[in-house]
């Protein structure tokens, strides 16, 4: 029964790409969307994806597409797995297509891309009875060799995952769990919102190695980047965020707990868990402060955990250092669209409202 699932991947990047050629690997029926005719192209030619490493096979494609009607027509599942800044706009482009009973996963949400995405399809009219779900990070580490090959690093051990609302949560994991055992129910998306930690990781990384960045030296983003010293400092953006969590009702791991749970990597510090993590070896770090790391985690993720931290009234100085810094150095605001309250459809809601609305979808 489980293989007769259709899934859609909208996104052919690193994740979508390899999201897409596991589930064919599996047996599962697949469709793959991107906007990149050359990446569709790509794996339309030879069928479908190729594993490297972690994971290792070729998974067929059924349907490789630009599409995004011909993507949604015949879907169970859609995973979006693109840049949480393209998540609106997104939206926007599944809107007129999504059909009732469809699930509709954000894989990663990077902080409360459901909401975003739920707002989006109430701005844009869609009537769908579309349930709506978001996980915490990505299975995967990985990265793109070329269109339709991407090498695997490893899998993370658990996958976070609740919907929206979150009456539904158990239902779309027992779903999403035919082919990915790893995805795991939780309380709510407050949850994974919150155990989403690139934003923490990222940011303040890449801020205190811009010299090494900006000399165009190869260079080992968690290896070489991770010092002591910037990892005290990421513990103490992380402790701002177990805070506010906190006030919301969540006990939540911390960075080093999660290295734990995800990559059995056991050390004393977060800069010895992370720099000695094997999945972390050899990933490169970037030669520009054009990077995700600051244009995606500092709008999507720092910015609406500074937001929250607002409205319980709790102090987050560290956040904010790293979201002013990075626009500073970058020279610009990343401001518009960022995931403030009135973006995430929550401005003006008290906690209790907050909880309520995330919990039964009632605002």
């Amino acid at each position: 029964m489980s293989k007769m699932l259709k899934w859609t991947i909208i996104g052919g990047g690193n994740g979508g790409q390899t999201t897409a050629g596991h589930l064919g690997m599996m047996g599962f029926d697949v469709t793959i969307y991107d906007i990149f005719e050359d990446t569709i192209n790509a794996i339309k030619e030879q069928g479908g994806v190729h594993l490297q490493d972690a994971l290792t096979g070729f998974g067929k494609v059924a349907c490789a597409t630009t599409s995004m009607e011909e993507a949604l027509k015949d879907a169970d599942i859609v995973f979006v797995t693109v840049p949480a800044t393209a998540h609106a706009s997104v939206a926007k482009s599944c809107a007129p297509y999504l059909k009732d009973g469809q699930i509709v996963i954000l894989n990663p949400a990077a902080s409360f891309g459901s909401l975003v995405f739920r707002k989006t399809l109430d701005d844009e009219g869609c009537k769908a009875d579309v349930t709506l779900g978001e996980t915490n990070t990505l299975l995967y580490g990985c990265r793109i060799i070329q269109p339709g090959t991407t090498q695997v690093f490893g899998l993370k051990n658990r996958i976070l995952t609740a919907a929206l609302p979150a009456t539904e949560t158990a239902r779309v994991v027992e779903t999403l769990q035919t082919a990915f055992p790893q995805f795991e129910a939780c309380e709510s998306i407050l949850v994974t919102s919150f155990d989403n930690t690139n934003p923490i990781l990222h940011p303040a990384t890449t801020l205190f190695n811009t010299g090494i960045i900006e000399s165009e030296q190869d260079w080992r983003f968690y290896v070489d980047g991770f010092t002591p010293s910037i990892g005290r400092y990421v513990e103490k953006m992380d402790a701002e965020r177990m805070a506010i969590g906190k006030v919301f009702g969540l006990e939540l791991l911390s960075c080093m707990q999660q290295m734990e749970v995800e990559y059995d990597v056991f050390k004393d510090t977060l800069s010895e868990s992370v720099s000695s993590n094997p999945v972390y070896q050899d990933i490169g770090g970037q030669n520009t402060l054009e990077t995700r790391y600051l244009t995606e985690d500092i709008p999507m993720g720092l910015v609406p955990f500074i937001e929250l931290g607002k409205m319980v009234n709790l102090p987050t100085i560290h956040m904010e250092t790293a979201a002013t810094m990075g626009q500073l150095l970058l020279g610009r605001s990343l401001m518009e669209g960022a995931r403030t309250l009135e973006n995430l459809g929550v401005k003006g809601m008290s906690v209790d409202e907050f909880l309520e609305f995330v919990q039964t979808g009632r605002k």
